[in-house]
Formats: C-alpha cells, sequence, structure tokens
C-alpha cells in the first residue's frame, strides 16, 4: 500500500513565539513543502490571532494558553505538567487530527504524552537540557536560585529526559556532538531513533535584500554579537577582552545586542563599569528578526563566544551560518561544535573559551589584516551556499527522510 505525504499531518508545538521561532519555521517550511500538512501549536502573544496560516502552515494559538494561572505556571516548572497545555494539546489534536506530535525541547514532553491519543511523538532538542539548567540558575542570585536549583536540579532533569526520549519514536538533534550525547547518556535508544537535523541556516536568509536598520555606524572596528543573553554565552569574555585592547589603543567596539532587563543584564553592567571598558562596550536589546542581517552585515567580525561547558559543548546556534551566509569573517570560542565547523570552514578564528587575553589576541589579530579576513568571509559564504552545508540541501533532506520512515511514506 502506497501512503502519500499530504495524507499526514505534522503538528509542532512550541513554548515560544511564532513566527519567528526560526527552528520551528525552517521545520514547518520544510515539511510544508515536501507535501506534508504542516500546524504548528503555540501561545498566543500580544494581538496575534487565535489561528492562521503562515507560509501554508496552520498555526494555532489556543486563548486558554493566555490565561495561564500561576498553579498552571509552578505546576510546568516543578512537575512538568500543565493543564492549560494539556488542554490546548487536545483540543488541537480533536480539531486537526495530527499523525505526529513534534515537541521542542522537553518541558512539554510529559504535558504531550499525557495529551495524545494514538499519535507519535518526535523530541526535538535544542539543547542539553539537563546541563543547561545548571547554567543558567548562574545568572540568578535570588530565591529563585534556590527554588530553580531544588525542583530543576541536573540529576532531577537528566531522570526527566531520559523518560521521555525512552518514549519518543524519535529523536531529533541540533549537531553530531548532541546526537553523540543523547546516544551515551541513554544507551537504551536505537541509533536509528536519534537524527542529526543540523540547526543550519536557510538560503532565504540572505535571498532578499534587507530593509532592516543596523543599531551602530561605522567609525570603529565593530566585534558582534546578536542573539540571547546568559552566563553560558560567554559575552562576559568579549566584555573583558576589551580590558587589554584599550590598552593597546586601537579604535575596537564590542556591539552585544538582545539584551533583555533582568539580573544578567545587571551583572553584565556592573562588569563594564568595574573594568572601566563602558566606552567600548555597547548593549542594544532585542531587535526584530528584519534588522538582524543588516547588523550583521555592518559588523567588521561576528562573533560567538560561548563558553566551554556540557551544555555548550552539545549544541550549535544558527547565527554561525547567518554570520557566514552573509559575508562576515567570525570569531568563535573552543566550544568544540564552534570550533569543528570554523575550522571545516576556514570561516574565521579560534580563541580559548573563556580566556579574554586569548580573546583580544585574535580580535587584534583579525582588526590588523583585512585580507585575512575577507577571506575568512568567502570561505564562510562558500561553505555554506555553495558546499551544501544549508538547510535546503542538508538539515531539510533529513528532516523529511526521518519523516518517511517514521510513516512509511513512500
Amino acid at each position: 500500500m502506497t501512503i502519500q505525504r499530504n495524507t499526514k499531518r505534522i503538528l509542532q508545538i512550541t513554548y515560544n513565539k511564532f513566527p519567528p521561532e526560526i527552528r520551528v519555521a525552517k521545520e514547518g517550511l520544510s515539511l510544508q513543502g515536501a507535501g506534508y500538512q504542516s500546524a504548528v501549536l503555540c501561545p498566543p502573544f500580544g494581538d496575534q490571532p487565535e489561528y492562521e496560516v503562515w507560509n501554508g502552515i496552520e498555526v494555532f494559538r489556543p486563548r486558554v494558553l493566555n490565561k495561564r494561572s500561576v498553579l498552571d505556571k509552578l505546576l510546568l516548572i516543578s512537575a512538568f505538567h500543565s493543564p492549560s497545555w494539556y488542554r490546548a494539546i487536545r483540543n488541537v489534536i480533536s480539531k486537526w487530527q495530527p499523525d505526529v506530535l513534534h515537541v521542542h525541547d522537553i518541558w512539554l514532553g510529559r504535558t504531550a504524552f499525557t495529551a495524545r491519543t494514538t499519535e507519535k511523538i518526535v523530541m526535538d532538542l535544542h539543547e542539553n537540557m539537563p546541563a543547561a539548567v545548571v547554567e543558567y540558575l548562574k545568572g540568578n542570585h535570588s530565591l529563585r536560585l534556590w527554588f530553580f536549583s531544588l525542583v530543576r536540579s541536573y540529576r532531577r532533569i537528566f531522570a526527566y529526559e531520559r523518560s521521555l526520549l525512552e518514549r519518543c519514536d524519535l529523536v531529533f538533534a541540533v549537531v553530531q556532538e548532541a546526537r553523540e550525547r543523547v546516544l551515551i547518556n541513554h544507551p537504551a535508544l536505537n541509533s536509528d531513533q536519534v537524527i542529526n537535523v543540523e540547526n543550519l541556516e536557510s538560503k532565504r536568509f540572505v535571498a532578499e535584500p534587507g530593509v532592516g536598520l543596523p543599531a551602530f555606524g561605522k567609525d570603529h572596528f565593530s566585534v558582534l554579537y546578536i542573539g540571547g543573553f546568559g552566563p553560558h554565552r560567554g559575552v562576559d569574555t568579549l566584555i573583558r577582552a576589551m580590558t587589554p585592547i584599550k590598552q593597546n589603543g586601537n579604535n575596537i567596539k564590542v556591539q552585544l545586542i538582545g539584551a533583555q532587563p533582568g539580573q544578567y543584564l545587571n551583572m553584565l553592567m556592573q562588569l563594564i563599569k568595574k573594568l572601566g571598558v563602558a566606552e567600548r562596550v555597547s548593549i542594544t536589546g532585542w531587535v526584530n528578526a528584519e534588522n538582524v542581517l543588516a547588523n550583521i552585515q555592518q559588523a567588521d567580525v561576528c562573533c560567538v563566544p560561548h563558553h566551554s561547558n556540557p551544555h555548550t559543548d552539545n549544541t550549535i546556534p544558527h547565527k554561525l551560518y547567518q554570520y557566514m551566509i552573509a559575508k562576515r569573517p567570525v570569531l568563535v570560542s573552543s566550544s568544540p561544535p564552534l570550533a569543528r565547523t570554523v575550522r571545516q570552514a576556514n570561516a574565521g578564528m579560534i580563541f580559548r573559551a573563556g580566556d579574554p587575553q586569548d580573546c583580544a589576541l585574535k580580535i587584534l589579530a583579525m582588526a590588523d589584516d583585512q585580507a585575512m579576513c575577507a577571506q575568512f568571509a568567502a570561505n564562510g559564504y562558500s561553505y555554506v551556499m555553495e558546499q551544501g552545508h544549508n538547510w535546503e540541501e542538508e538539515s531539510a533532506p533529513r528532516l523529511v527522510a526521518a519523516y518517511d520512515r517514521l510513516l512509511n511514506v513512500s
């Protein structure tokens, strides 16, 4: 019996805002483009409609997720189950009748398993979450730290992750190191169950001329980091690197874009003041998606300064590929997925993770050799666009092939 893709429905479930949740969008568009019926279940933000069709993808935003009680939120944090999310998932299952629940990250996994009827379940692991919770807590100094360390300890999250993954039909990882980690940590899983759908960037990222505006000018040699802030991201290393660079006297500044108010941002601001490098470091808040490319293209060097730890060593941000596809030379830490990728592409320089002196030396070397930077930029662009390390040519085919096997599509 031949089963056609257009008879199968795949519902992605994400805790984050969609759009623009990038991985969700790339996977949804690839599945829809391959012929599968594709939908997303997510919370409503602002005036987003309860239902819409976005680029052929059906989007469900049940209003029950806009009215979650404090108790509901505490239950999700501590018991990994949300009555509101349960009702939302059950409601969309009833309306849309999916064949697969594709759950992003582990936090909604238990609720999805409780809510499902006969649907297969795919877990999409953006991060090594047992290790990630340890790193996230480093940015908190309050009763919140005590509470989270109690209910989201490494051991507890590790056990929760194992209980989910051993019941899943498929597990997706975002980089090869993450796939290896899952198979080592959870030996009951079959290697065929765990698929690396690399967090590569789509060619569409630079397909159309940008209309956004950069947040900084061109009166200095700029080193850009753009994305989420957090203790594991290593932006503190970039800030500390400005001390020896300031002593060198070069006109070099760090542009940090994506800051959100909170304790960690306060810690960074205190660090900048303590080091006396305020004139060397500019911090900008979150920018809209249409402004991301404009900021990347404005920079002289684009950086992913991750600290090296069990969390960052098992993930890779799509921003690295955005940098390369935008023809910018890159500077990354020695966190294995970053260093391996940059070496393969010969797209930039690598500094010892967490070492501001080595970071400063690499920045100075790049500032002093524009020809080298231009070659790095050309190499990175070629790696992504011409050698096939992009979403359309590498990741999407793996995603679709995994679903074809799962659903016996021919």
